[in-house]
């Protein structure tokens, strides 16, 4: 999971160490502390499947 924020350079990711509980209460503390908004996005990506035919 990789959460940052959308005012600022803030950002934190599972590929640092972090579990995901861990992200989102971090995050969770940056927005209660900032008001900054914040977004994540699941890693990895999902993958598209393509239809055939």
């Amino acid at each position: 999971m990789y959460i940052y924020c959308l005012e600022c350079g803030w950002k934190i990711s599972t590929d640092n160490g972090y579990t995901e509980q861990e992200a989102s209460e971090t995050a969770i503390e940056h927005f209660v502390e900032t008001g900054h908004a914040v977004e994540s996005l699941r890693l990895p990506p999902p993958v598209a499947l393509e239809s055939s035919g």
